[in-house]
């Protein structure tokens, strides 16, 4: 019988236990492999039971058998037994123990032990990979936390690694710790992306702007708060699904949005809960997981199309008012197109000396009650004077009206008023829309009477040309007469004393229309000069005066002159305030008839004194009144008028009587009523007054 070292045996199978211990005993390994064979009695030994043996699946199992063999001769053959099932079992349990680490190697999560010293007493691979990678600092943390979470688990970062690990701890029964360590920072970050993801879908479920919306294609499942505002909708009807798709999209067919793949927003019109259409763009993307449900996108195109509409809008009515400069032909287009469009009524006023004057207007067949039923001036002279507009508040029968401004470079030129006007809310799009059309109106309207005015201004021009010609010719043809009749009789001497007046007086009249000339060209170029001084305006009227006389008497026509004393003296030029009196008493004697009257009032009224001249002659009428003062306007510019003269003289005149300070007013009942002229002349204290004034103080 062979003697083998137990080392032998250690880390060995048990088919290699077996397969090297041949030599030990055949009768042995027989009874072993037999399992159980029948008890033998030695010969000369003591009965003694000892355990026997069976090999079940490569393990040793110990079974009891009666034996009876003699201790001496036996006591080998019983060692051998006992050591032979002691290294079977290192054996086993090494074989166990190469299985466990292969299991452990393999699991990806680390696993630690520690003692109750907190020392690392085991690590597998993926451990020993933590250890390594992080240090023992990361190992004296997790057995902390472990031993802090008591049994359980909980999460932990590492900030110097930036990781996180999910921290499972377990107990020992040598008071020591087992921590099952997972690196979920992966997970974690997957989880932080998804959180961020659904964060994101939130605020664009909760964005103002863009509506979303979840459907199974049957009914609304899902939708943000922009999505119900747009169909009217609310949170409880998706919840009880009561809001129906084909009923919000209207006939449109969800296929068509989604039925390619193609991610094409469309143009729609959704229907909002009472049956109003709501322009919209809509992009659907199908749900890969689920495909009965769709994820709708839409952004309301209203305000879109209003800004669309409000822009052709605009661009429409700019062309009506460019087409023409004709403004009232222009205008009642531009009411029709309003009327057309945007109203029931449409009309456009002026407001001229103090009243409002209808230029246009036009009705649509659609008007419920007649224009004037609507008008409210009040509203209108309110947005004349603020120059904002306003909704003029419906009376009985009556529809809302806008009062849109027209406003020129420097005041407002038009008033619009729009009625019936079918508006969303008061400070809607129609308004902005209304106002930047009203804008363009005004300017309109004050570009064409600016035209006018040029187109006038030329006519004036072409006027005064022919009349400053048949003015300057009109002295020539006497004079070339009296030079004629001297020449056919240089000896007659009455011919000779007659033809000499008419040459002077011609020539005088020539000379006045030529210094009326100079004068305008003075004011217009600013070089008239004045030389300013105490003026007696006394003798000042009476000089006049008597220049005139002879002319009014030449044609009967009677002269008054009410010169009342005044408490202080006039400052200015004499010369030019004689000018100021002649031309207006020369301009009552020209347009008064025969056997008419011309009363000349000077007076004090206040600080000013008051010069007032009136005639008994053919008047002004109210359409000319405004320009009586006007350069080269007549009341009748044609070359046949009965009365000559170039229409300066009361334009220097207004011209003059500014330059001294003062100011003049025309007033006239009418043609055929006469007319007065008031010239008003600041007055001075005298020197004596002065001087009394200063006594007292």
């Amino acid at each position: 019988m062979m003697w083998a070292s137990s080392t032998s045996f250690v880390d060995k199978s048990p088919r290699a236990i077996i397969r090297n211990s041949r030599h030990f005993s055949f009768s042995l390994f027989r009874l072993f492999i037999a399992r159980s064979a029948a008890p033998q009695r030695l010969k000369n030994a003591r009965k003694h039971t000892i355990p026997n043996c069976e090999f079940r699946n490569w393990e040793l199992r110990m079974l009891r058998c009666e034996a009876s063999i003699t201790t001496a001769g036996n006591f080998m053959t019983a060692t051998i037994i006992v050591f032979l099932t002691a290294c079977l079992l290192l054996a086993v349990l090494a074989a166990r123990r190469r299985r466990l680490s292969r299991i452990l190697s393999s699991i990806e999560d680390g696993l630690l032990a520690f003692d109750k010293q907190a020392r690392l007493v085991f690590a597998n691979e993926a451990g020993s990979h933590i250890i390594r990678t992080a240090g023992a600092d990361l190992s004296a943390s997790l057995e902390t936390a472990a031993r802090e979470s008591a049994t359980g688990g909980l999460e932990y970062f590492h900030g110097a690694l930036n990781r996180w690990f999910d921290v499972q701890s377990y107990g020992r029964r040598d008071g020591g710790v087992a921590v099952v360590a997972r690196d979920v920072t992966a997970s974690r970050r997957l989880q932080n992306a998804l959180r961020a993801g659904e964060e994101r879908f939130q605020k664009l479920m909760d964005s103002g702007v863009l509506g979303v919306f979840v459907t199974d294609r049957e009914f609304i499942t899902e939708a943000n708060a922009a999505f119900l505002a747009m169909t009217g909708y609310t949170k409880d009807d998706v919840m009880k699904r009561q809001a129906r798709w084909k009923d919000i999209a209207g006939g449109f067919e969800l296929e068509r949005a989604v039925g390619d793949g193609v991610k094409t927003p469309v143009e729609i019109d959704l229907i909002r809960r009472g049956g109003r259409p709501v322009p919209a763009l809509m992009m659907a993307i199908p749900v890969s997981d689920a495909p009965l449900e769709v994820i709708g996108l839409v952004i309301d195109l209203t305000q879109r199309m209003l800004a669309l509409r409000r822009m052709q809008g605009i661009a429409d009515a700019s062309r009506i008012l460019e087409s023409s400069l004709d403004y009232e032909k222009t205008f009642n287009e531009l009411a029709k197109f309003m009327a057309a469009n945007f109203c029931e009524h449409c009309a456009i006023f002026t407001y001229e000396d103090n009243e409002f004057h209808q230029i246009a207007a036009a009705r649509s067949d659609a008007a419920r009650v007649p224009f004037a039923d609507a008008i409210n001036t009040d509203v209108m002279k309110r947005v004349l004077r603020s120059g904002r507009s306003e909704w003029a508040p419906s009376r009985a029968g009556a529809p809302v009206s806008a009062i849109v401004p027209g406003p020129g470079r420097s005041k407002i030129a038009c008033v619009l008023v729009l009625t019936g006007v079918q508006r969303t809310r008061q400070d809607g799009p129609d308004m902005n829309l209304f106002e930047e059309i009203g804008r363009r109106a005004g300017l309109a309207l004050e570009h064409a009477r600016l035209y006018e005015s040029v187109q006038e201004a030329s006519r004036l021009k072409d006027e005064f040309v022919a009349m400053v010609s048949h003015e300057l010719r009109t002295p020539l043809t006497p004079i070339l007469g009296a030079v004629y009749m001297v020449r056919n009789d240089p000896g007659n001497m009455t011919i000779l004393h007659r033809s000499l007046d008419l040459i002077e007086r011609n020539a005088k009249a020539q000379s006045k229309i030529v210094e009326d000339l100079l004068d305008v060209s003075r004011i217009i170029s600013g070089k008239l000069r004045l030389n300013m001084e105490t003026v007696d305006l006394h003798a000042v009227v009476s000089a006049a005066a008597e220049t005139v006389r002879p002319a009014s008497e030449a044609k009967n026509i009677a002269m008054e002159l009410s010169l009342r004393p005044l408490r202080g003296v006039v400052y200015g030029d004499a010369g030019r305030l004689q000018q100021v009196v002649w031309n207006l008493l020369a301009n009552s004697v020209k347009f008064t008839p025969s056997g008419g009257r011309i009363t000349v009032d000077l007076d004090e009224s206040g600080v000013y004194a008051q010069l007032r001249v009136s005639d008994t002659g053919v008047g002004i009428g109210p359409e000319f009144l405004p320009h009586v003062f006007d350069r080269f306007r007549q009341a009748d510019g044609s070359q046949t008028r009965p009365h000559g003269g170039l229409g300066l003289g009361l334009a220097i005149v207004r011209h003059l009587v500014e330059s001294h300070g003062g100011a003049i007013q025309a007033d006239s009942s009418g043609r055929h009523k006469g007319a007065t002229f008031t010239v008003k002349l600041p007055l001075r204290p005298t020197a004596q007054d002065a001087g009394k004034a200063r006594a007292g103080n």
